[in-house]
């Protein structure tokens, strides 16, 4: 069976009337008319998109693929004490979040040219499966940095899920039409956050913490299916018809090559540092080092390359864009710190199960798409951003500020109250870097500029969830050893955070407790000084009303 197409003419079509193949896009101007053959080139003017159940296999391939997306980017916070518990590995925590980051982040202006001249269908389906591997390493892992390697591979499929999702999107919809899909495909990929921390306990107390990443199989294999049998691609890409030594020159795979070590060498300094080694170790000097000499190195690559290069120093230099990107990193560390380590204190300090604390972390999440919600309405009747943008940096901090006082003693429903107003506060801003752009930006520059907010909020989160690894860390001996100096505080970095009960004498077992407490309190901190550091985005982007942009 096979669905009807709908074509509208003057759609975006790629055409290589540009120099280099440059995409050249019509305007969306006509109606749906009646089903006429065309030749499927690269020069056509006209668009045939799909309908019935080609439409509907593309739309639910990408629903499943985006939830799955976002419940893995939160779930791993669940799943924390128990992986720490099978592997005895604390000082790995930072990675098992990180990994998936880096990756994420270093991939995704990688994908972004590939998209431009590489099958839509064929990609996506192979960053699916990629996804899926990854999913499948973590899933299996007998050991701690086998589980690290199942992150980054998934974190590779991701970069490659985000980009496809919105290139399939833009086949199966004309122009009027896809604000609107956007916008669901988004409330998709929010249902897998919003729903992590329950799913994730649920499956973590009923079945393992492996479960958390084997229900990505089933569901990923039927995404693939529906993209394979069921959509077909209306256009080619504007290099569809160039040479594969053409293909391989018309993107920067030595910038992604430069990048990815860089990045990693970075993770491992910020990981080893102070901790494992001191700061002054010629190990750790040598992992700065090399994360500086390649990242000029990068940079270098990009002045030499400028548009053809992985991030053009053009974009670089737009307001609204390093201002958004500094926002975006800001709060998305913010909720990825916070989530991590409120985590810890539920299951490590409190003893709650992983069901338990999934229901308490529920507030956050379901605050965060109230805010918003609100914000998004808001700004549709003001036509300003900027003010909600003002709200998220004068509430988060309060908010975030209140977290640090919850104690060993408080009852959850404090901690669940302040999550929630947390959340709330961050959703007023969340999706307002993203509403500059598009509203600032020509369409042109537009995909890099969101590019570039993706990697902004991939790469903060990788960074920060290290630092607050190692912050934590470092916190845990020092106030452990303060609160019960008995205890041998650097043993308990071998054992993992819910078999602290198991392993202290319950003599000793509430001054440990309140150790590990005090350390969750003052990673918090860190957290506080994000959301704070949100001022310089807000105070920085630019003003420019939305209804005008409509006009």
């Amino acid at each position: 069976m096979t669905g009807n197409l709908l074509r509208h003419e003057g759609d975006t079509v790629p055409r290589k009337d540009g120099p280099a193949g440059e995409i050249i896009s019509g305007v969306a101007v006509g109606h749906p008319v009646e089903q006429l053959e065309v030749d499927g080139g690269a020069h056509n003017d006209e668009v045939e998109y799909p309908t019935g159940i080609k439409l509907w296999s593309a739309m639910i391939s990408i629903f499943t693929v985006s939830m799955l997306h976002g419940l893995d980017l939160t779930i791993v916070a669940a799943t924390v004490p128990s992986v720490t518990n099978q592997f005895k590995a604390i000082e790995d925590i930072g990675w098992y979040s990180s990994a998936y980051s880096v990756m994420a982040a270093s991939f995704g202006f990688f994908f972004g040219k590939i998209y431009g001249i590489a099958s839509v269908k064929w990609l996506y389906l192979v960053s699916v499966i990629i996804f899926e591997l990854g999913s499948l390493f973590c899933t299996v892992a007998p050991t701690s940095w086998f589980f690290i390697l199942g992150r980054a591979i998934a974190g590779i499929g991701a970069a490659g899920m985000q980009q496809g999702s919105l290139m399939i999107l833009n086949q199966c919809f004309p122009k009027h039409k896809r604000p609107m899909w956007t916008t669901a495909v988004g409330a998709s990929q929010m249902v897998g956050i919003v729903s992590s921390p329950i799913v994730g306990g649920a499956l973590i107390d009923w079945i393992s913490w492996r479960g958390c990443f084997g229900i990505n199989l089933p569901f990923g294999v039927a995404a693939i299916l529906l993209i394979f049998f069921g959509f077909e691609e209306i256009n080619k890409q504007s290099g569809a018809e160039l040479t594969w030594k053409e293909k391989v020159k018309g993107f920067d795979a030595l910038g992604t090559v430069l990048m990815v070590p860089s990045l990693t060498c970075l993770f491992i300094a910020l990981q080893w540092g102070g901790i494992r080694f001191g700061w002054n170790d010629p190990r750790i000097v040598i992992l700065i080092i090399l994360f500086v000499g390649l990242l000029v190195g990068f940079g270098w690559r990009q002045h030499r390359l400028q548009e053809a290069g992985t991030l053009p120093p053009r974009i670089l230099k737009m307001r609204s864009v390093l201002a958004g990107t500094w926002y975006t990193s800001c709060v998305n560390s913010t909720l990825a710190v916070t989530e991590y380590y409120i985590t810890i204190y539920f299951q490590g300090v409190k003893g709650y199960t992983a069901t338990q604390s999934g229901l308490l972390m529920l507030p956050m999440l379901v605050g965060m798409t109230i805010g918003t919600l609100i914000g998004g309405f808001g700004i549709t009747k003001i036509g300003y951003y900027n003010p909600f943008m003002i709200a998220t940096t004068i509430l988060a901090p309060i908010a975030s500020g209140l977290l640090t006082t919850i104690g060993l003693d408080d009852e959850p429903v404090k901690a669940a109250c302040l999550l929630g107003f947390l959340g709330v506060a961050m959703g007023f801003g969340l999706q307002t870097p993203i509403i500059s752009l598009q509203t600032t930006m020509s369409s042109k520059d537009l995909s890099t500029g969101l590019a570039t907010l993706y990697f902004g909020a991939t790469m903060g989160n990788a960074v920060w969830i290290v630092v607050s690894a190692a912050l934590f860390q470092n916190r845990l001996i020092e106030e452990v050893a303060y609160f019960s100096p008995s205890t041998n505080a650097t043993l308990l970095k071998g054992a993992g955070l819910s078999e602290i009960r198991k392993i202290v004498g319950n003599d000793r077992l509430r001054d440990v407790l309140l150790g590990y407490d005090e350390a969750v309190t003052q990673t918090l901190y860190l957290p506080l000084g994000l959301c704070a550091a949100t001022i310089v985005g807000s105070i920085f982007t630019e003003w420019h009303s939305v209804k005008k942009k409509q006009e």
